[in-house]
């Protein structure tokens, strides 16, 4: 595969991974749709926390990596490490909830952007 369609790939992927986190959580604040919010308000500012932090260094680091800056690399490899440990742990979640559909798919992103860092690995070390 050529490198520069897999750079593409995995630029648009995390930007779109990132949008996606972010639309989706200012969608259930503004809805008041996290519970959390009266029942556990420390946890769940600190969580949201961490989303905000992954879903903005994911759109940063496609931005960055498609474009070539010299900080697209390092900020691409630290949100998909962040973005690998936000799906395995909703996953997690949503599997104590049996929420079978939830769970599946926060596996497969697990399983896609495990592939997408490994490929970005072997094009940064010319591998490919």
């Amino acid at each position: 595969m050529n490198k520069i369609i897999i750079e593409l790939i995995a630029s648009i992927y995390i930007i779109l991974i990132g949008v996606a986190m972010l639309s989706m959580w200012l969608f259930l604040l503004i809805k008041r749709e996290v519970p959390e919010l009266k029942t556990k308000p420390t946890q769940i500012f600190f969580h949201l926390i961490a989303e905000f932090l992954t879903s903005t260094m994911l759109i940063l680091g496609g931005i960055g990596y498609i474009t070539n800056q010299s900080w697209g690399v390092a900020i691409f490899f630290i949100a998909i490490g962040m973005t690998i440990y936000s799906t395995i742990n909703a996953a997690g979640f949503y599997g104590q909830l049996k929420d079978w559909p939830i769970f599946i798919t926060l596996l497969v992103f697990t399983l896609i952007s495990l592939l997408i860092m490994s490929l970005i690995i072997l094009v940064e070390f010319q591998v490919l």
